[in-house]
C-alpha cells in the first residue's frame, strides 16, 4: 500500500506555522474542563484489564456483544484497518464526495475508488440509482460519514438502511465513520451496525468528547469484520495504553454529559452563524443538522485556497473545501466562543469584499 500525503494535515500544520490565532477549522468539541471531567484514575492495572473495561462500557452503551467490537487508536486508525483487511489489489470501493480526505486516501491506497456524489446541490443525499450502478460494477465497500463531514448533514435511518440493504444484496460492506453521529441536534440517527449485517460503524472519543489526546477509537460490526480488524490492530500496534483506555471508558459512561456539552456550544453559536448567512448573500450554505461545522459554497470565481491564505493573513483559519474534494467551498467550524466566531465571520466577509472587487 502506498499513500499520498494528507492535505488536511498539511493545511493544519501550515495554519499553525502562519500563526493562526482564531480557528474556524476545528470540528470537534474542545477539551473538557478538568473540573467537569477530571483526568484522574485511581487504579491503572494492565493493558488487557483496561481494554476489557472499555469494551464492557461500549457493550452497554451501544447494545452490542463483545465480539462485535474492535478497539483501535482512533477512528482514522479503524478506517485504515478496515480497508486493510477487507480490500485487496484490484478491488473496487465507493467513497462519498465530498468527504474527510484521509478516508478517500486510505481507500485509494487499497483499491480502485469510485466517487458517490453527496453535493450541496442535492442536500448531501446520495443517489441510490448511482450507488446501485456502482455496486453492479463490483464495488466491495461503500465508505460514508454520518453526520457528513464537511457539512454536518444527517443521513436519515431510512436512507442509510436502504444503502445497507442494497450493499447486502450485492455482497458489499458499508463503512460509516460516525465520529459526529451523537452530535445530532435532534434524535441521534442509528449507527450502521444497527441496520444490518453489512453495516459497519467507526467512532472515537475525539469529536464528541474532545479527548483527541487519548487516541482511542473503535469499530462496531459483525463478528467476522470486528475480528479481522481486531487481529490487524494487535499485530500492528498491540494494546492501547492503559491510561487512555481508563479515561475512554469513563467518557463512554458519561457520553450524555458530553453530548449536552457539545450541543450547548452549538446552541450558543448557531444564531450567530445563521445571522451571518442571512446577511452574507454571496455565499450558500445548507444549515447543519448536527456537529460544529458547516459547508459554505463560495461565490463563483472565488478560489477557496486563496481565501484561506488571505484569512491566515488576518490570523483566521478555515478549511479550504478542496481538501474535502470540494473546491470553491470552505468548511467553517464553530467550536470556538461566540465572540471569536463573530469576529471570524466578519473577517470572511471583509476578505470576500476584497476578492470580489479585485
Amino acid at each position: 500500500m502506498r499513500f499520498l500525503t494528507d492535505p488536511l494535515e498539511e493545511w493544519a500544520i501550515h495554519c499553525h506555522r502562519r500563526g493562526a490565532t482564531l480557528s474556524l477549522d476545528s470540528s470537534g468539541a474542545s477539551t473538557p474542563d478538568p473540573d467537569g471531567f477530571p483526568l484522574k484514575v485511581k487504579e491503572m492495572g494492565d493493558e488487557a484489564e483496561a481494554e476489557a473495561e472499555l469494551r464492557e462500557e461500549l457493550c452497554k452503551a451501544y447494545g452490542v456483544d463483545d465480539d462485535m467490537i474492535a478497539l483501535t487508536m482512533g477512528a482514522q486508525h479503524a478506517d485504515f484497518l478496515f480497508f486493510l483487511t477487507h480490500l485487496a489489489a484490484g478491488d473496487t470501493s465507493v467513497v462519498e464526495s465530498p468527504t474527510f480526505m484521509p478516508i478517500r486516501r486510505q481507500a485509494e491506497a487499497a483499491s480502485r475508488v469510485l466517487s458517490l456524489d453527496r453535493s450541496p446541490a442535492k442536500a448531501y443525499v446520495p443517489d441510490m440509482n448511482d450507488l446501485g450502478d456502482k455496486l453492479r460494477r463490483g464495488a466491495k465497500v461503500i465508505a460514508l460519514t454520518n453526520l457528513h463531514n464537511p457539512s454536518g448533514a444527517m443521513l436519515g435511518d431510512d436512507v442509510l438502511s436502504s444503502i445497507v440493504d442494497e450493499a447486502d444484496r450485492a455482497g458489499a460492506l458499508v463503512l460509516v465513520d460516525e465520529v459526529f453521529r451523537e452530535m445530532s441536534y435532534g434524535p441521534v440517527p442509528k449507527g450502521a451496525y444497527q441496520l444490518g449485517e453489512s453495516g459497519v460503524s467507526v467512532s472515537s472519543v475525539t469529536k464528541l468528547n474532545g479527548l483527541r489526546g487519548l487516541r482511542v477509537g473503535w469499530l462496531l460490526g459483525s463478528p467476522p469484520v470486528a475480528s479481522a480488524v481486531e487481529a490487524a490492530r494487535l499485530y500492528t500496534s498491540y494494546r492501547l495504553p492503559v491510561w487512555s483506555c481508563r479515561h475512554a471508558a469513563e467518557a463512554v459512561r458519561r457520553r450524555e454529559w458530553f453530548r449536552e456539552r457539545a450541543l450547548k456550544r452549538a446552541r450558543e453559536n448557531l444564531p450567530a452563524l445563521e445571522a451571518w448567512l442571512g446577511a452574507e448573500n454571496r455565499v450558500r450554505c445548507q444549515p447543519p443538522q448536527g456537529a460544529l461545522m458547516a459547508h459554505v459554497v463560495l461565490p463563483q470565481g472565488i478560489d477557496d485556497l486563496e481565501l484561506g491564505e488571505r484569512l491566515l493573513d488576518r490570523g483566521v483559519a478555515v478549511g479550504p473545501g478542496r481538501y474535502w474534494g470540494a473546491p470553491g467551498t470552505i468548511r467553517l467550524t464553530f467550536s470556538c466562543s461566540r465572540p471569536q466566531l463573530e469576529s471570524g465571520l466578519g473577517h470572511i466577509s471583509e476578505v470576500l469584499d476584497l476578492m470580489t472587487k479585485s
